[in-house]
C-alpha cells in the first residue's frame, strides 16, 4: 500500500536523465519533498558524477539530506566496456558504500534491465526467477551492477531491484529504437537500420516513473526483484513502420546496418523478450496504463512540437 506521510524525502540519482526527469516529476506533482542529483547539468537539480566524484562529497550529500528512500535511475546506456562499467557497476557499488555508512534505514530502488535476461524461446514471458543470459556489455555491466544491489538486499538492506523492459514515450534518447527512428524521419528518404527481428516489451517511460515512485512509497516488504513490463511483445519492425506512419513522412527503411552506439541485445542474440508481471501487479498493484501505439503517438507529439511550426510538412 502506498501511503504519503509527508516524512518523505526522496533522493533521485540520474534526475537529468530520461527516465530520471519523469520520476522526479512525478514526486512533485504528488508533493512529495525530493532532491534530485545528475551527472550531466545542474540546475534544477545538484550535479554530482556517481563514478568519479569524490566518495566524501557524495557522503556529506547523503548525510546532509538524510534521505528516507534513494531512488538510483543513473546508468550508461552506450559507449564502449568501460564507460558502461563506470556508469553501470562503478557508480552503483560508490551509491551503496555511501548509503551503508549514512543512509542506513533508507530504501533503495535501483533500476537493472531486462538485458539482464538476454532472449527467450518465443511467446513465452520471462519472471524474476529464469537464468540470466545477457549477450552484450550493457547487459552484462547492468547485471553486475545488479548483483551488487542483491547483495546489499541479502545482509540486510531494504533494496529492491526494478528490472524495464524495452523503454520508450517522449524524449526517447538516441540509444533507443524509437529515438533513433525519430531523430532520423524527415532528415533522409531512407532510414538505415539493424535487424527488426526482434519482438521486445516495450514499456512507456512514464509507466515506469510511477512503478518506481511506487516501490519507493509502499510501506509493503518487496520481493528483491520486480519486473517493469507491459506483458506483451511487439515486433521492433512494425514499431519502425508505425513511427514512419505517424509522422507522415515516406521513408524507406533498410536493414543491416547496426547502428554504431547500439548497447541493447541484438536481434540475432536475443530475438524474444516478453515480461511476467505477476509479482509487481501482486506486490505493488501495478500495472501499464500506456499502451504502445499511445506511446509512440505521444513521442512523435512531442518531437514534432520541440522541432516547431518551421518543421510541420505538407
Amino acid at each position: 500500500m502506498v501511503q504519503v506521510t509527508g516524512s518523505e524525502r526522496v533522493m533521485v540519482f540520474g534526475a537529468g536523465g530520461f527516465l530520471g526527469t519523469k520520476i522526479c516529476a512525478l514526486l512533485a506533482e504528488r508533493g512529495i519533498e525530493h532532491r534530485g542529483m545528475t551527472r550531466s547539468t545542474g540546475d534544477p537539480h545538484r550535479q554530482f558524477d556517481l563514478a568519479t566524484g569524490h566518495s566524501y562529497a557524495l557522503d556529506a550529500q547523503i548525510g546532509r539530506y538524510k534521505p528516507t528512500v534513494i531512488i538510483n535511475a543513473a546508468a550508461a546506456t552506450h559507449g564502449d566496456v568501460h564507460q558502461l562499467t563506470r556508469g553501470n557497476v562503478v557508480a552503483v557499488e560508490a551509491l551503496l558504500s555511501s548509503m551503508r555508512n549514512h543512509a542506513t534505514n533508507a530504501r533503495f530502488v535501483h533500476f537493472g534491465s531486462a538485458a539482464e535476461y538476454g532472449g527467450a524461446p518465443h511467446g513465452t514471458s520471462q519472471d524474476e526467477q529464469v537464468d540470466l543470459r545477457p549477450v552484450a556489455p550493457y547487459g552484462f555491466t547492468k547485471l553486475a551492477g545488479s548483483e551488487l544491489v542483491l547483495r546489499a538486499q541479502r545482509n540486510g538492506a531494504d533494496a529492491v531491484l526494478l528490472r524495464p523492459f524495452q523503454i520508450t514515450g517522449p524524449g526517447s534518447p538516441a540509444s533507443t529504437l524509437v529515438g533513433r527512428v525519430i531523430r532520423q524521419v524527415g532528415t533522409t528518404d531512407t532510414l538505415q537500420m539493424g535487424s527488426l527481428e526482434a519482438w521486445r516489451d516495450y514499456v512507456d517511460v512514464r509507466d515506469i516513473a510511477a512503478a518506481a515512485v511506487a516501490a519507493a512509497l509502499t510501506d509493503a516488504k518487496l520481493p528483491p526483484v520486480l519486473n517493469v513490463g507491459s506483458g506483451r511483445a511487439a515486433l521492433a519492425r512494425d514499431v519502425v513502420h508505425r513511427l514512419i506512419e505517424l509522422s507522415g513522412i515516406p521513408t524507406k527503411v533498410v536493414e543491416g546496418a547496426v547502428h554504431a552506439g547500439h548497447a541493447g541485445s541484438p536481434a540475432d542474440a536475443a530475438p524474444w523478450q516478453q515480461a511476467n508481471t505477476t509479482l509487481i501487479e501482486k506486490h505493488l498493484g501495478w500495472t501499464c496504463q500506456i499502451s504502445l501505439d499511445q506511446s509512440l503517438i505521444d513521442t512523435w507529439a512531442a518531437h514534432d512540437r520541440a522541432r516547431g511550426p518551421a518543421s510541420v510538412q505538407g
